[in-house]
């Protein structure tokens, strides 16, 4: 009887010890992405991470939206996402403009850039070009850098806004130098553009293709581009590096980052899938239009780079006194 007792109990608790089996965990990913743009619709950022985000929906499987939460130079969507869970279905579209500069210049962020994200990749790396108006009395490199040092803050350079990416490529190039020029600070690129063929403005550091047209149609002149080499996108155009100025290199880079904790085995998938993408002709062409080199580096590879590019910022930004 004893034993008919133990056997009905074994029996009975069978089913009830399935029911607690855990789960086998579903393959990453099961459901929608997003990655979140710290810029408007249509711009720039917005564009690139859209181009990404539809070839990512084809290979995944799954629909990757593009959440656009503008403000704050781009921080809004970096704060965001150093909040999010870290499972891999929220990613940042990162950019040196709210990865190495805004922390270099801002004291009011909640995320810690080296912290609090996990590295993916990088999609492209870009450079700046460095403008004039055709008619400024300087005719090459050495001979602008000449003409600065001679007049101390009467030439001006002119940004998108103050904190921008061209803002401090412009007092990198002050400071190594040894030059001292007047920063103007603009809301976007139209009225600078126009000031500068005005002669209003001595200096732009731009974004290729935005100038490529102006210098091309001998309205204004290219003196050097930012990266440590010349760009294939705009021929003819030295590095400043190379132009008169050793050991100048800055360039703007875009890429996709994780909040901090993501499974290694989901960035590896992300950073695989992102890999493919990017050997794909039509996106190479898409995002190298601004003159930049594609990415598609190892997670460790991007990280690797980014200990070293956001130190570089807050020297940049400490040398130029724009700390906080």
């Amino acid at each position: 009887m004893k034993r008919l007792n133990k056997s009905l109990l074994l029996v009975l608790l069978i089913p009830l010890s399935i029911l607690f089996v855990p789960a086998q965990a579903q393959p990453f990913p099961n459901k929608p992405l997003k990655i979140v743009v710290g810029f408007p619709p249509g711009g720039g950022s917005d564009l690139m991470a859209r181009i990404v985000a539809e070839k990512m929906s084809v290979m995944l499987k799954q629909p990757v939206i593009v959440d656009n939460k503008p403000g704050a130079g781009s921080t809004i969507a970096a704060t965001f996402v150093s909040r999010a869970a870290p499972d891999g279905y929220t990613i940042l579209f990162g950019q040196a403009a709210n990865i190495g500069v805004a922390p270099a210049i801002m004291n009011t962020l909640t995320y810690d850039s080296l912290k609090d994200f996990a590295p993916i990749t990088r999609l492209v790396s870009a450079p700046l070009v460095l403008v004039g108006p055709a008619d400024l009395p300087a005719k090459d490199l050495k001979e602008l850098i000449a003409l600065a040092a001679a007049k101390p803050n009467v030439l001006s350079y002119g940004s998108p806004g103050s904190g921008t990416v061209g803002h401090l490529a412009g007092a990198m190039f002050m400071n190594e130098a040894e030059v001292k020029a007047v920063h103007v600070p603009y809301k976007g690129q139209s009225l600078l553009i126009t000031d500068m063929i005005g002669g209003r403005i001595a200096m732009y550091f731009s974004t290729i293709a935005v100038v490529k047209p102006y210098v091309e149609s001998g309205k204004m002149r290219a003196f050097g581009v930012t990266s440590a080499k010349p760009s294939a996108a705009f021929p003819g155009v030295p590095a400043i590096a190379d132009a008169g100025l050793p050991g100048y290199a800055v360039e703007n880079w875009y890429g996709l980052l994780a909040p901090a904790g993501t499974p290694a085995g989901v960035i590896d998938t992300l950073q695989q899938t992102v890999k493919q993408i990017l050997l794909l002709p039509d996106v190479q062409r898409d995002l190298t239009k601004e003159g930049g080199e594609v990415g598609g580096e190892t997670a460790s590879e991007f990280a690797q780079f980014l200990a070293i590019d956001i130190p570089k910022w807050r020297k940049i930004a400490t040398d130029a006194q724009l700390t906080p």
